[in-house]
């Protein structure tokens, strides 16, 4: 119920999260209010701030009473800091709630789970982050505030690994004896080793899952679910650097990685069937669809941006059709696209075998969703 008060402002019961992260109330009209920062079980006084016809955002002003949920933020930036968003909830909430928002995903498109479903949340939900990019001026350093530019200094990062926390002073002092705002992206390799680069274009340091616990889950998944057969053939389309198919060598008889950001020469120890394509996956697929590969079979790994394969889905699906790829897993960061994607292939029709979750980035509402499809 939610009752208003003598400004502009109402108070409002949160009742839910939203997968998106947000709480989630209703004001006297019904209209659905999503407030940031909130709990189930909170009274909050809220300012609305953006409004439409079926719901509007809130702005949290005051926490009135506080959820018996909700838990104290381990970081004292939460709040401020653009980054996390959710460390005011216990993680089995987080977990369930993100859970729950794919598999919503997947019902709006009409998509019934298959049987083998699985799930896998994170078991280090605190210094899990390899890779993070820093901002500063002058001594400070820190993130930019939620929305905007503005610099939120501190002194560690809690989800950050530890070796990123113990070089920033060192990180701290190097920023100062630059004469302008500075970026810095920092990543921790896999040997432990820590790596910086300065005042470059995002993603500089090379691109990486950031949960490397999380990340070795998936491969293991895609590992156990795809066809072992080292006759076939691998496509690994928008592979980065291999993450994904770089542990599968020994079972296919080639492997072609396909992305803008692949390797152009080949890295030392990659095996001689194991080759980088440094091209866009449509332009490649473009090229390659005609090409008799001398397998028995194909198989697929799909791991688009964001967004998922969007309006180059018809031209994606109808090349690796022409290619005789009957078995491909779709991956995806956004459960919106990555179930819309996994609906259209079902439509042109592939069978939908298995679905598994996973949890790589804790004390967000962010979650990575794999599927495997065959025909």
């Amino acid at each position: 119920m939610s009752e208003d008060v003598k400004d502009d402002s109402i108070v409002l019961e949160i009742k839910d999260i939203a997968r998106g992260g947000s709480g989630v109330s209703r004001d006297a009209s019904g209209r659905v209010v999503f407030v940031p920062k909130t709990a189930p079980g909170d009274r909050v006084r809220v300012r609305i701030i953006e409004e439409e016809k079926k719901y509007a955002q809130g702005e949290l002003l005051e926490i009135l009473d506080s959820s018996p949920v909700r838990q104290k933020p381990r970081c004292p930036a939460f709040g401020s800091c653009g980054g996390c968003t959710w460390q005011h909830l216990p993680y089995e909430l987080q977990w369930k709630t993100k859970s729950s928002g794919v598999q919503h995903a997947l019902s709006r498109v009409k998509i019934e789970l298959p049987s083998s479903f699985e799930e896998h949340p994170a078991e280090r939900i605190w210094e899990y982050r390899n890779r993070v990019q820093l901002r500063g001026e002058g001594s400070r350093i820190g993130f930019h505030a939620a929305g905007s530019r503005d610099l939120v200094p501190v002194n560690r990062c809690d989800i950050a690994r530890p070796e990123i926390n113990s070089a920033w002073e060192t990180l701290r002092e190097e920023g100062s004896r630059l004469p302008k705002p500075y970026k810095v992206e920092v990543a921790v390799e896999e040997t432990g080793a820590i790596r910086k680069v300065w005042n470059s274009r995002h993603g500089a340091a090379g691109f990486r899952q950031i949960h490397d616990d999380q990340n070795a889950k998936l491969r293991n998944w895609i590992a156990n679910t795809i066809t072992s057969d080292p006759q076939r053939v691998l496509f690994d389309l928008f592979g980065g650097s291999g993450n994904l198919s770089l542990g599968l060598a020994a079972r296919f008889a080639e492997i072609h990685c396909v992305d803008f950001s692949a390797p152009s020469v080949r890295p030392e120890g990659v095996p001689s069937h194991f080759h980088f394509h440094r091209a866009g996956v449509g332009e490649w697929l473009a090229r390659t669809r005609n090409r008799v590969f001398p397998c028995a079979g194909r198989s697929a790994i799909l791991d688009p941006p964001r967004e998922g394969l969007a309006d180059r889905f018809s031209e994606i699906e109808e090349a690796i059709c022409r290619m005789n790829v009957d078995e491909l897993v779709a991956v995806g960061c956004d459960p919106d696209a990555w179930a819309r994607d996994v609906s259209r292939f079902i439509r042109r029709s592939w069978r939908l075998k298995a679905v598994a979750l996973f949890d790589f980035f804790p004390q967000t509402p962010h979650i990575e969703s794999a599927a495997l499809l065959v025909r």
